[in-house]
C-alpha cells in the first residue's frame, strides 16, 4: 500500500495567482483515502495477542485492519523513532527505524495498518508493533524496530489531520501507578493521558527538563504523594528549558518498563499546562521575609533571605510578643533563629522564626549561641511558609546544606577527610554552578572513586564549583591542607582549575583567596596520573572558611576533565576519619546523626557521626503523621523525646541498598535491630553479616518476609554471635522480586548489640 504524498496538494492550495487573470486553475487539494477499514479495534487486538513477560514477538495470522489517529510526535525530539497511534479503545506503539515521522504522520492524522504477517510484542516491558528481534542476552525474541519501507508497506492514510479527535485521558497518577497487571497495561500502555494537579519535584527555577550530557528522569508528584517518572532526551529542543514551578496538568505518553514501572513522555513543553511562570521563591528570586508573611499558611514553600537577629528565648513554647524573642547573640540557646527584614528589626511581628534542626549543618553553622559572626547577618533559608511557636515562620527545612545559605560562615570542623569512597558528592558538600550546565560528579576508575568535572556536552562557559564544608582554621591543631589531582586535557586550551578559600559557600559573594598548590598537567592526550598537591600551610588565616575547587571554561571544541581525590586538612594532611576511622565504642547505631540528622527521601549515599555508612538508601524520621520521609512507626528512640530515625535499603537491582558499621569495640554476643516496610513492597529480604577484626564473616543470617505489612514494626534477634574483639555489622538488601526499580525496601532502625 504505497504512500501519499497529499502534503503536495495543501502546499498548492497556497499559491496565489497574480494580478485578476482567470488563465490558471486552482488545483484540487488532494485527499488520502484508504482503501481498507478496520474490522478489530485496538484494545481487542492487544488483548488478542498478549503474553506476559518482559519480551515477546507473535505474528498476526488473520486478515486484520486496525485504525488510529496519531498521538505522537518527533518535532521536539523526544519521542525518536516511534509512532503511537490510538482508538477509543486504546493505544498501541509502533517502533519504526526512521526519523523525522512527524513531517508526514502528524498528530490527529488516521491511519490504516494491515496486520496479516506483521509482528506485535514487547519491548522491555512495552507493548508494541515491530520487528522480531533476537535478545541474546535473555534468549529471548522481542519487538525492535521496523524499516521505514516495511511500515509504509502496511499502512494507509485516511483523510487529512484532524487533531480534535486527540483527546487526552483526565488521568491521576494512582490510577496506574504500583499496578502492572494486564488489565492495567492493556487499557494504559501506550495511551495519551492527562495527569492532572500534579507539580515537578526537581523544579526549583533552575533545574532544566534534561542534562546536556544524557537523558534525565524528571519526576511528577500528586498532592497524595503518588509519583510517576518523565523521560525527557537530552537530545529534545527544550531540553535546557526549566522546569515549570507549581501546579499543573501534564500531557504525555504513558509507557511500561520490565521492571513494572510507569515512565512518561512528553511531546513538547506545550503539553504542561497551568504552571506557574512566577520564578519567586526559587534561589535566584528568593521571597523577603515581608513576602513570606504575606504567603504564610498557604502552601507555598521556597527560598526566603532575611538577617539573623535573634532566637526565642529559654521557656518560651508560643511567641507571643517581643520578650519572647533574645535579640542578642550569643544567645542561651542553639535550637532556632529569628530572621527578619532588615539587621536592626526587634519586631516579633515582622519576623520569622525557624527551627535549626537536631544534628544538622544548619544548627551547626548558623545558631546564635555558638556563632555569634551570624548576628545580623544575611541569611537564605529553603522550607514552607507556615506558623511555628504560635507566630510566622519557616518550616519543613532538613537542614542539610542545599537548603540553607549562609553570608557568613559559622561552625566548622577540626578535621576533615574526603575520598568520595561513598560513590556520590557528599551531602554536606555543596556543588555550585555559576555558569553552565554541568556539575561535579563522582566517577570510578581502577577500584579508586573520585570527584570529577567536565565542560563535554554541556553549553559553556562553565563556572563550575565543589565546595567542602566549613574548615574552622583557628582552632585547628595541624592546619596543612592537601589533595590529588588528574587532568585529561584533550589539547584544550581554555579549561581552567583552581583552588580557594571562600568566607562563605557562597563563591559569588564570599572573598576568595586563591592558593597555590601543585596540579597534575594535562598530557597531549588521555588522563595524567594523580598528583599530589603537597601540604599547604593555612596557619596564615585564621577563622572558618571554605575549601573550593573551580572548574572554569569558555567554549571550546575540547573541554578537560578535571579530577580531584583524598581532600584532607588537619593532622599534617593525614587521612583523618575518612578511611581510616577510629574503633567505635558503644552499644547501639547513631541512626539519628544520619545525613547530619536530617531526613532524606531521595536515595543516595548517607553517613552518621560514628560513620555508619549508607549507599542506595534514604533516611527517615519519626512523627506524628506519615508523610514522606516522616513515618510513625519509627517512633522515638528509648527512654528520650528524640524521634528516631532509620535507613531504608533500596531493593533496586541496579543499586543495591546496603548499611555498613564503623569497626565496633568489644565484641558481640547478640545483635537486635527493629525493620518495617515504609513503602507499599510485597516482599522483603535481606542479610546481616557480622564480621570480625579481619573482615571474616563469623555470623551471617537472611531474613525473610514474604507477605510483610506497610508501616508493621518487626523485631529480629540474633543470638549465639560469641565474637570477641573488634566486629563490624553489614546490612546488605537480597532484592527479592529482581527488579530493577526501586522495589522491596527495608528500613533498619533501633539496631543494638550485647558484648
Amino acid at each position: 500500500m504505497k504512500r501519499i504524498n497529499y502534503y503536495l496538494g495543501l502546499l498548492l492550495m497556497m499559491v496565489v495567482a497574480v494580478g485578476c487573470s482567470e488563465d490558471f486553475d486552482v488545483p484540487p487539494v488532494v485527499v488520502p483515502t484508504a482503501q481498507h477499514q478496520a474490522n478489530m479495534s485496538i484494545a481487542e487486538f492487544k488483548a488478542k495477542y498478549w503474553q506476559d513477560g518482559r519480551n515477546f514477538i507473535d505474528t498476526c495470522k488473520e486478515e486484520v485492519y486496525i485504525h488510529g489517529y496519531v498521538t505522537s510526535s518527533d518535532a521536539a525530539g523526544n519521542i525518536y523513532k516511534y509512532i503511537f497511534i490510538e482508538d477509543e479503545t486504546g493505544g498501541v506503539g509502533i517502533s519504526i527505524d526512521a526519523s523525522s515521522l512527524s513531517t508526514t504522520y502528524r498528530v490527529g492524522q488516521e491511519v490504516v495498518l494491515s496486520m496479516k504477517d506483521k509482528w506485535i510484542g514487547k519491548y522491555n516491558g512495552q507493548y508494541l508493533i515491530g520487528l522480531p528481534e533476537w535478545y541474546a542476552a535473555q534468549s529471548v525474541w522481542e519487538a525492535g524496530r521496523l524499516s521505514l519501507e516495511t511500515f509504509e508497506s502496511m499502512v494507509e492514510v485516511n483523510g487529512l489531520p484532524k487533531p480534535e479527535m486527540i483527546q487526552a485521558l483526565p488521568t491521576q497518577i494512582s490510577d496506574f501507578q504500583g499496578k502492572s497487571d494486564k488489565d492495567t497495561q492493556l487499557k494504559y500502555s501506550g495511551k495519551l493521558v492527562k495527569i492532572q494537579n500534579v507539580k515537578w519535584a526537581e523544579a526549583d527555577g533552575v533545574t532544566p527538563y534534561s542534562e546536556a550530557d544524557a537523558s534525565s528522569n524528571r519526576t511528577l508528584v500528586d498532592e497524595a504523594g503518588n509519583q510517576v517518572t518523565v523521560v525527557n532526551s537530552n537530545y529534545a529542543t527544550f531540553r535546557a528549558a526549566m522546569l515549570p514551578l507549581g501546579n499543573g496538568d501534564v500531557t504525555g505518553i504513558l509507557t511500561m518498563t520490565g521492571s513494572d514501572q510507569w515512565k512518561l513522555y512528553i511531546r513538547d513543553t506545550d503539553d504542561c499546562e497551568g504552571f506557574s511562570t512566577d520564578t519567586k521563591g526559587t534561589a535566584a528570586d528568593p521571597y523577603t521575609v515581608e513576602e513570606a508573611i504575606e504567603k504564610q499558611n498557604s502552601d507555598r514553600s521556597g527560598w526566603v533571605t532575611g538577617y539573623v537577629v535573634g532566637a526565642v528565648a529559654p521557656e518560651v513554647t508560643t511567641v507571643k510578643s517581643n520578650s519572647d524573642i533574645e535579640w542578642k547573640a550569643p544567645t542561651t540557646l542553639a535550637n532556632t533563629i529569628v530572621v527578619a527584614p532588615s539587621a536592626d528589626c526587634t519586631d516579633f511581628s515582622k519576623c520569622l522564626v525557624v527551627a535549626l534542626p537536631q544534628g544538622s549543618k544548619f544548627r551547626e553553622q548558623a545558631n546564635l549561641k555558638d556563632n555569634d559572626v551570624v548576628y545580623k547577618s544575611q541569611i537564605f533559608i529553603k522550607g514552607k511558609l507556615a506558623s511555628y511557636m504560635g507566630t510566622h515562620g519557616i518550616t519543613e527545612n532538613s537542614g542539610s546544606t542545599s537548603e540553607y545559605r549562609l553570608t557568613v560562615t559559622g561552625g566548622g570542623v577540626t578535621e576533615l577527610y574526603e575520598g568520595f569512597d561513598g560513590g556520590a558528592i557528599p551531602t554536606d558538600w555543596l556543588n555550585v554552578q555559576v555558569a553552565g550546565n554541568k556539575a561535579w560528579y563522582t566517577s570510578t576508575f581502577d577500584n579508586n572513586t573520585y570527584a570529577a568535572m567536565t565542560g563535554y556536552k554541556g553549553t559553556a562557559p562553565f563556572d563550575s564549583w565543589l565546595i567542602s564544608p566549613a574548615i574552622d582554621i583557628k582552632k585547628a591543631q595541624d592546619k596543612i591542607l592537601s589533595f590529588r589531582t588528574q587532568v585529561n586535557g584533550y589539547g584544550s586550551t581554555t579549561t581552567h582549575f583552581e583552588v580557594y578559600l571562600l568566607s562563605t559557600n557562597d563563591p559569588v559573594s564570599a572573598t576568595r583567596i586563591k592558593l597555590n598548590p601543585t596540579l597534575a598537567v594535562a598530557p597531549a592526550s588521555g588522563y595524567s596520573s594523580f598528583t599530589e598537591s603537597g601540604n599547604i600551610d593555612l596557619s596564615q588565616y585564621e577563622g572558618t572558611y571554605f575549601i573550593g575547587f573551580r572548574y572554569e571554561a569558555t567554549t571550546d571544541a575540547n573541554y578537560a576533565t578535571w579530577c580531584v581525590d583524598d581532600i584532607r586538612f588537619g593532622k599534617g594532611g593525614e587521612p583523618g576519619p575518612g578511611p581510616n576511622p577510629p574503633v567505635v565504642v558503644g552499644n547501639r547505631a547513631d541512626l539519628e546523626t544520619m545525613n547530619g540528622g536530617a531526613a532524606k527521601s531521595t536515595y543516595g549515599a548517607y553517613s552518621s557521626s560514628q560513620g555508619w555508612k549508607s549507599t542506595n538508601s534514604n533516611i527517615l524520621v519519626g512523627g506524628e503523621a506519615d508523610n514522606n520521609p516522616t513515618f510513625k512507626f519509627l517512633g522515638k528512640v528509648e527512654g528520650s523525646d528524640t524521634w528516631a530515625m532509620g535507613v531504608t535499603l533500596n531493593g533496586k537491582t541496579s543499586a543495591v541498598g546496603t548499611l555498613v558499621s564503623p569497626k565496633l569495640a568489644g565484641g558481640i554476643s547478640t545483635l537486635k535491630f527493629n525493620y518495617a516496610m515504609p513503602y507499599g513492597d510485597t516482599k522483603l529480604q535481606f542479610r546481616v553479616d557480622i564480621k570480625d577484626a579481619n573482615g571474616r564473616t563469623v555470623k551471617s543470617e537472611t531474613i525473610t518476609n514474604e507477605s510483610p505489612v506497610k508501616f508493621e514494626v518487626y523485631t529480629f534477634e540474633i543470638v549465639g554471635i560469641d565474637l570477641a574483639g573488634d566486629f563490624t555489622i553489614e546490612f546488605t538488601n537480597l532484592c527479592p522480586t529482581a527488579q530493577d526499580a526501586n522495589k522491596d525496601r527495608v528500613c533498619l532502625f533501633n539496631i543494638t548489640w550485647e558484648n
